[in-house]
């Protein structure tokens, strides 16, 4: 899809929420025009030259590096602390 489509069919489900937003009383009508012009400037600002080319996901490894042997009687080491 060319970008400016994508553009214009984002804007214009922008319109209708923000929309709808005030005719449910969800948000003011100055808070949409808020939210309406800075999506409009995001919109517009032409992003093609810093968007990094998409980057490939790394093959996993065919051949994964085989685990050492356990010794008989050797109790498995717990696990690290979770974050």
């Amino acid at each position: 899809m060319p970008p400016k489509l994508t553009k214009t069919i984002i804007g214009a489900v922008i319109a209708v929420a923000l929309a709808a937003a005030v005719s449910y009383g969800v948000i003011s009508q100055q808070t949409a025009d808020q939210i309406q012009t800075k999506a409009n400037q995001t919109l517009q600002t032409d992003q093609t030259g810093s968007n990094p080319a998409p980057q490939q996901p790394q093959p996993a490894p065919q051949d994964p590096s085989p685990q050492a042997p356990r010794q008989p009687g050797a109790s498995p080491q717990p696990p690290g602390p979770r974050q």
